[in-house]
């Protein structure tokens, strides 16, 4: 484990620490670290792996883009804002906007995580989920 993996683990943990998931366990551990470990499963690229454990920091904690700059560094800041959901603007057009091959590993990791836990959603969580799923060209769109 790399010394980025080890302080993303740590930032992430402080970050997280009290929030739980829809199942009432704690998130880092439900969520963040079984992407991670997926994630760790199939790459080594430390920037994949930093951006796997931090993807929820902006959405979910308040951590802003200039402290994961200032944390980490501009490429895995950059990954994490590519992959955070910017609310209702974004519903039907997140999954086309990723741009980089990296975001869409993060990303596949990140639903196969979910979809994982969701057995224990009420039905209409997991169809409105499911719905909101759709997956996108793993071509990558050009960079503005």
């Amino acid at each position: 484990m790399s010394h980025l993996e080890e302080k993303a683990l740590e930032f992430a943990s402080i970050k997280h620490e009290g929030q739980m998931d829809d199942q009432g366990r704690p998130y880092f551990f439900a969520h963040i670290i079984q992407v991670y470990s997926l994630l760790k499963d199939v790459t080594d690229d430390v920037e994949i792996l930093c951006a796997g454990i931090l993807h929820d920091t902006i959405e979910d904690t308040g951590t802003t883009y200039d402290e994961l700059v200032r944390e980490f560094n501009k490429e895995i800041a950059d990954l994490v804002t590519e992959l955070t959901f910017q609310g209702d603007e974004d519903v039907g057009r997140y999954f086309p906007l990723l741009r980089s091959h990296k975001a869409i590993v993060v990303k596949y990791a990140d639903r196969l995580s979910n979809l994982v836990r969701m057995v224990d959603w009420p039905g209409d969580w997991q169809e409105g989920y499911l719905k909101n799923s759709v997956f996108w060209p793993t071509e990558p769109k050009n960079q503005p």
